[in-house]
């Protein structure tokens, strides 16, 4: 399978947690629903189109975080509103707790890696050539409109798919679920974050199917994957994808 490879940057994200109510909490990465959205946005695809062309049947991602993260939670204020005529600012202002992803360090911004498969050879010519000349119909950001942010072309590679019965190192967040019981390799240096996402809507944009995912924060994520993984080649480097 051919695989297109591309960094998401910016200064600062927010990835709304989908069981959040008052509080608006972030995931650590964003989920395979809003790297379809960024796809179809950079394509000009209509709101609420494109759920099953990219759905998990149609399209494979994977995403690989690249720079160190940490969050902050910081308080917004927004409108207070209960119905139509409130948009008017009439009831003032509510204030809402609201987590930002900052790169960590002196790392000057935010890095995720997405990895990316479509079945349909137009759809992924046209993703291709509108990553590589910068000509998106939407312009990137990162979980809301105010974190504007830039695509940057890593390149095309062939991936093959794979099977092991061994612990391998798996470069890309994955599904809990894929892999194999009691096979995590466990560290002092090993940090586990867990997020619980959607992975697929349905055409009417109603949850479709929900994961865990895991994310080690120092790529040190070594298990034995219950399903075949593909593996790469590029700029002289070998990793194991696992999809999202």
């Amino acid at each position: 399978m051919k695989l297109l490879i591309f960094d998401l940057m910016g200064k600062i994200a927010h990835f709304r947690k989908m069981d959040m109510n008052s509080s608006s909490m972030s995931y650590s990465f964003p989920p395979r629903t809003t790297i379809a959205g960024l796809l179809a946005g950079i394509m000009g695809l209509e709101r609420d189109s494109y759920y099953e062309l990219f759905s998990s049947e149609h399209c494979n991602i994977a995403i690989s975080v690249r720079s160190p993260i940490r969050k902050i939670v910081q308080t917004v204020n927004y409108m207070f509103v209960n119905y139509p005529g409130d948009v008017n600012n009439y009831k003032g202002h509510t204030q809402i707790p609201l987590e930002f992803i900052l790169p960590d360090g002196n790392i000057e911004n935010l890095r995720y890696r997405i990895y990316f498969q479509h079945n349909e050879l137009n759809i992924h010519q046209t993703i291709k050539e509108r990553i590589k000349n910068n000509r998106y119909v939407y312009p990137p950001y990162l979980g809301i409109s105010e974190m504007l942010g830039r695509i940057e072309w890593i390149g095309e590679t062939e991936g093959t798919w794979m099977e092991s019965e061994k612990s391998i190192q798996i470069h890309t967040i994955a599904r809990i679920s894929q892999i194999k019981e009691r096979t995590i390799k466990i560290t002092a240096e090993t940090q586990f974050y867990k997020e619980y996402m959607t992975r697929d809507f349905t055409r009417e944009r109603t949850i479709k199917e929900v994961d865990y995912y895991l994310y080690e924060k120092n790529h040190r994520l070594f298990a034995v994957p219950e399903v075949p993984f593909v593996q790469i080649h590029y700029q002289g480097t070998k990793e194991n994808l696992m999809f999202l």
